[in-house]
């Protein structure tokens, strides 16, 4: 077999080829493991500290790879300038150092101390004088005075460069300026929902003469975190559509003026609740329970949209899962808007459940871990649920003793997780005085202490005087826990009490009580509440002439045991300045009959209904009462029921009802007693509202076993107006009162004033 030249040739071409490819790649290897780094200008810094922070090592020589170099060292920012030279195989890298830091000096600084700023200044890495850490460093430290309040802040420095050890001292002089305050707080926009309810939501605070000890600095992130809870107040009502911005004017004075600007939408309502059970775990029984609840739930025309309701219901619907032994699953919340209608739809999914391995608490440097822990409805071991950390992280904000909760799953294995609870701990002690003056009562004051977590126990501790031109009163409470794992609270008290009924029934009445009692809720606004009290009365006769019998007769000390039993429902927004919701308390209270005393069964049910429409607010509230004898003995007169005053204006205290003469006033044992008011905010936009107030006020109190000289069982009632001014120190009250219905022997009070309780 022959070969033609040509292919030979070829042959030859390749071979040649190839070997200068292999002759090429061992000498670019070669050169490439004699490549060179050399360093240069690095005076302080080592070279293997420099050369371990180029990750990449060089294949060949190349401008990519010296731009690279480049990057990488100012990236690492301990250098103020980089060069790279390439020379042959050889990168020369030139380097000029920052100067590092030897001392850090502060000048002008007041509200931080020198030992506080280092502490940042650690915290930040500054140790050199890298601008970018400088000015970073600066940017912190504003941001700490202006958490202060310290809005107008002014940082500069100096530098103090020693050349032959490359290194600095830096002088910082500090301008501090003045605090800012908040001056005004101004809505625009808000037309279903009043200033005074936003005022109760937000943080942001203005000092009146009301509330001197309010912190009215103005801090920019709190401002920013009140448009958040506004939000989230307006969307738990039902405006989905809320929309909120802020401008904030910064006055000469150093005080801003934070308007903030609301654009409500209309409220909506959820139309329909739906469940939705694809994985079948539910039962006959268990789905009519469920649907039940949401017929109770929609019973209403109109439910208005909730997420605080959604949750509870949610809530009440695992409550029903778990007690029908479904243990592992979770429910869905899912919404439909359409218009201004939400289609709710509670979707139940079967789940593989987590196991609590470790419960952790963080963050507690003075409360107990106890007081944390028994709160919680879990413990190591036990299968966790979503909802769950809710719930505890709810039941901890409930104790009004941390600033901020976290409550946090941390995954250890599948199935398996730690529960991290983290906690900001806040001051809990305050100190509140007050001061209040009427026609009625005169000048009354009132002073206290509280302290919500006592030594870090949760219990919390408050003394009290109140006095007034009629009655002193002194009190000391402390309320804890009543034991691990509930929700119960008790509470011990001691309190003492003179009243000076001279002028209206010719007798004094000193009375000493010691009691406890038991509390929880029953419902998300509904309290329960259940006491036992030892009291000794002490009755003090000032005319014996006019003086009722049964307090003639009782005069001296009288010892009694009295039980009270106590539910109340609330849904007011505010009770300063009342607009809309619902009050409804019942008080059943019972004397035991000792040798000094007569024994009776007592009850009250008052019930107070605020209505808002645009400007006006429309209330209704109404007392009833009655009292029985255990042994059918005349109820003496301090334990009876009494008409006037703020319960029917128009009338004195004790000015209603039956009695013997002007100065032996007896009451009655049965009492009904009606309030109708409209009031109308009179000016737009201000901090201090003006209400114009229009009322008419029915009651009636009748029977007693003895009939006194003036015992007329006829209704009494009046009309009236007047104004309602919510001032800087306090509100202020005028109400004139005109009797329509009346016995000759009343006591009439055309005019109240008064400041402080306007009720």
């Amino acid at each position: 077999m022959k070969i033609s030249n040509n292919i030979l040739a070829h042959l030859l071409k390749l071979i040649l080829k190839l070997t200068f490819l292999v002759i090429l790649f061992v000498s670019t290897s070669l050169y490439a493991q004699n490549l060179i780094i050399e360093i240069k200008g690095n005076k302080f810094t080592d070279e293997l500290v420099i050369e371990s922070l180029l990750e990449e090592k060089p294949k060949n020589i190349s401008q990519e790879y010296a731009n690279y170099i480049i990057k990488t060292l100012d990236k690492s920012q301990l250098f103020e300038n980089v060069t790279v030279n390439i020379n042959e195989n050889k990168y020369v890298i030139l380097v000029s150092e920052y100067p590092n830091i030897n001392k850090i000096y502060f000048e002008n600084n007041k509200r931080l101390k020198d030992e506080e700023l280092l502490e940042y200044s650690n915290e930040l890495k500054l140790f050199n004088l890298n601008p970018l850490f400088i000015n970073n460093y600066i940017a912190e430290i504003k941001n700490l005075y202006e958490s202060f309040g310290y809005n107008n802040i002014n940082i500069s420095y100096v530098a103090d460069i020693s050349t032959s050890s490359n290194t600095a001292d830096l002088f910082f002089e500090i301008e501090e300026g003045k605090i800012t305050k908040i001056n005004k707080i101004i809505f625009n926009g808000n037309e279903y929902i009043d200033d005074e309810t936003l005022k109760s939501i937000i943080k942001s605070k203005t000092k009146t003469l009301i509330n001197i000890f309010a912190n009215n600095n103005f801090k920019k992130f709190v401002v920013d975190n009140d448009i958040r809870l506004l939000n989230k107040f307006y969307i738990n009502k039902g405006y989905l559509d809320i929309k909120i911005d802020l401008n904030v004017e910064y006055l000469k004075s150093n005080k801003v003026n934070i308007f903030i600007n609301i654009s409500e939408g209309n409220i909506h309502n959820i139309s329909s609740i739906k469940i939705q059970d694809n994985q079948k775990i539910l039962n006959t029984n268990i789905s009519n329970k469920i649907n039940l609840l949401i017929t109770d739930a929609l019973a209403d025309d109109k439910l208005t949209y909730s997420v605080d309701e959604i949750n509870i219901l949610k809530g009440k619907i695992s409550e029903i899962l778990i007690n029908d032994g479904i243990e592992y699953f979770e429910i869905k919340a899912l919404e439909k808007k359409e218009n201004l209608e939400v289609t709710l739809l509670y979707e139940i999914l079967p789940i593989q459940p987590n196991y609590t391995r470790q419960i952790n608490i963080y963050g507690n440097s003075r409360t107990f871990d106890y007081v944390i822990r028994r709160e919680l409805q879990i413990a190591e071991g036990d299968a966790i649920y979503e909802t769950q950390l809710t719930e505890i992280q709810n039941k901890l904000k409930s104790l009004n003793i941390f600033e901020n909760i976290k409550v946090e799953e941390n995954n250890i294995s599948e199935n398996l997780v730690d529960i991290d609870i983290t906690v900001e701990e806040k001051q809990t002690g305050s100190i509140s005085a007050g001061l209040s003056i009427g026609s009625i009562d005169g000048l009354a004051a009132v002073a206290g202490l509280k302290e919500n977590n006592f030594y870090g126990t949760g219990r919390s501790v408050e003394a009290l005087i109140n006095t007034s031109q009629n009655q002193q009163q002194y009190t000391l409470l402390t309320t804890d826990r009543l034991i691990y794992e509930n929700d119960v609270d008790v509470s011990y008290k001691a309190n003492y009490i003179e009243q000076d009924f001279s002028k209206a029934s010719s007798y004094n009445l000193d009375t000493f009580t010691l009691g406890t009692g038991l509390s929880y809720m029953l419902d998300t606004n509904i309290n329960h509440s259940i006491a036992l009290d030892y009291n000794i009365k002490n009755y003090k006769i000032t005319n014996e002439d006019l003086v009722a019998k049964n307090i003639k007769s009782s005069s001296g000390e009288n010892v009694s045991f009295i039980l009270k039993n106590n539910i109340f429902y609330n849904t007011l927004g505010s009770g300063y300045l009342p607009r809309d919701g619902n009050q409804i308390s019942f008080s059943n209270i019972i004397e035991t009959p000792t040798s000094s005393s007569n024994g009776y069964l007592k009850n009250i049910i008052t019930i107070k209904n605020f209505k808002k429409l645009n400007k006006n607010t429309y209330s209704i509230q109404t007392r009833i009462g009655n009292i029985l004898s255990l042994n059918n003995n005349d109820i003496l007169t301090d334990d009876k029921f009494s008409l006037g005053g703020r319960w029917l204006r128009g009338f004195d205290s004790f000015g209603a009802g039956p009695r013997n003469s002007r100065s032996s006033y007896i009451g009655g044992n049965n009492l009904i007693v009606t309030k109708l008011d409209y009031s109308r905010n009179i000016f737009d936009n201000t901090d201090f509202p003006i209400l114009f107030n229009i009322f008419n006020d029915y009651g009636l109190l009748w029977e007693n076993k003895t009939k006194p000289t003036h015992s007329e069982n006829s209704l009494r009632s009046s009309v009236g107006f007047g104004l309602k001014y919510y001032s800087p120190i306090g509100p202020i009250g005028l109400t004139w009162g005109f009797p329509v219905l009346d016995e000759d022997y009343d006591i009439k009070r055309m005019f109240l004033f008064s400041v402080g309780n306007v009720d």
